[in-house]
């Protein structure tokens, strides 16, 4: 199976969609271990569950993150050996300045690593919440303008991989979250972490599939059962996005401790301060009760038309429901001041924000279908 996808691999590089930036490379592992150092605990930047990845430098001097995946045992090794090529064919066919860059990739024997462009300046959840163990290395959150350019940019990247990518099929995703938005010196996003992601033809309505993700970004449409399986959609990554910006506009994380070990999910949390802003003849943000929404790290401190389109997209992409939510160019145009917030939630779709929403049915005694 491996030898098959590598001579695909090999046939389509520099292809279309990789033509702006020449191509992706084939190293050797002695290559890679070299350029991390064999692969030092000094030169680690992150852990995740299908492997560790590492910061690296090649021999023209570029600075490279080098993905290595692991695995424990036969049936795993065969898992992994599927994520690794499926989140290198879908990548490698993506050309886009809010997506990851893939340099190359590395395929011997047992040994799987996919060579990355180096984002310099972490991840997006880094900077929304700065715990006791970031306050040495983060100086200052975020200033409004610069939440502005990371929402707009993630926006654009994901309506890249839905609607405009080169080559057919479209990609969904699959784990929209802080944590795979990556930020370089001048906090750009790039959308990162291809490894669960799903190419979706155009004939499809949607595809059926186990739920993977990171549960506090999940849509709730996961809960339904399609069969054996769930349905997936590309509005299921409008959902974590819509997340991500409630990340952006409060400075909290989407699970976050509300009293001392108590957690809940931000998106439901955000519900009764949402609908007093929302379902009233006229938004007053400064108003006392907006204060408790806004991260508390901004005071008065942001564009309140910036505002009032960051809070209507966020509503129309988490509380509305899924075959309702907007589609990802759309809330570019509204972001970008393209198109008015009200054209994705006007003050009727108020009554999506009740107790329990986005994950409890939709009250029927309000007489509408929860679709």
């Amino acid at each position: 199976m491996a030898g098959s996808y590598f001579r695909w691999f090999k046939n389509n590089e520099g292809n279309a969609s990789c033509q702006n930036r020449g191509g992706v490379h084939k190293y050797s592992f002695e290559e890679l271990a070299k350029a991390t150092g064999d692969f030092s605990n000094n030169n680690r930047v992150g852990l995740g569950g299908s492997g560790q990845v590492y910061k690296g430098t090649l021999p023209n001097g570029k600075q490279v993150a080098i993905k290595r995946l692991q695995y424990n045992s036969d049936p795993e090794k065969q898992r992994m050996e599927l994520l690794f090529e499926d989140e290198v064919k879908t990548i490698s066919r993506t050309c886009h300045r809010n997506i990851v860059e893939v340099v190359g990739y590395c395929s011997e024997e047992a040994d799987r690593l996919i060579v990355y462009e180096f984002v310099s300046n972490n991840c997006l959840k880094s900077h929304i919440y700065v715990g006791r163990r970031q306050q040495k290395t983060v100086t200052a959150p975020i200033d409004w303008p610069t939440r502005m350019k990371i929402a707009l940019g993630t926006a654009e990247g994901l309506a890249y991989l839905h609607e405009k990518c080169k080559g057919k099929p479209r990609i969904i995703h699959r784990d929209i979250k802080s944590d795979n938005i990556l930020l370089d010196d001048e906090f750009n996003p790039k959308i990162g972490d291809f490894g669960i992601s799903k190419e979706f033809a155009d004939s499809k309505t949607h595809v059926s599939t186990i739920p993977k993700g990171t549960p506090d970004y999940l849509a709730p449409e996961h809960c339904t059962e399609d069969g054996q399986n769930k349905r997936l959609t590309d509005k299921s990554d409008v959902f974590s996005f819509g997340v991500v910006l409630l990340e952006l506009i409060t400075g909290k994380l989407a699970v976050f401790e509300k009293e001392r070990r108590e957690y809940i999910f931000l998106t439901i949390w955000a519900v009764p301060l949402l609908k007093q802003i929302l379902d009233a003849e006229y938004q007053d943000l400064d108003a006392e009760n907006c204060k408790e929404l806004f991260d508390s790290k901004l005071p008065n401190n942001f564009e309140k038309n910036d505002m009032k389109r960051l809070i209507y997209c966020a509503v129309a992409c988490v509380y509305k429901p899924a075959n309702l939510r907007p589609h990802m160019c759309k809330i570019v145009k509204v972001l970008n001041g393209d198109l008015e917030p009200k054209t994705i939630w006007v003050r009727s779709d108020c009554k999506y924000l009740y107790r329990g929403s986005p994950y409890t049915p939709f009250p029927q005694a309000q007489g509408t279908s929860s679709s």
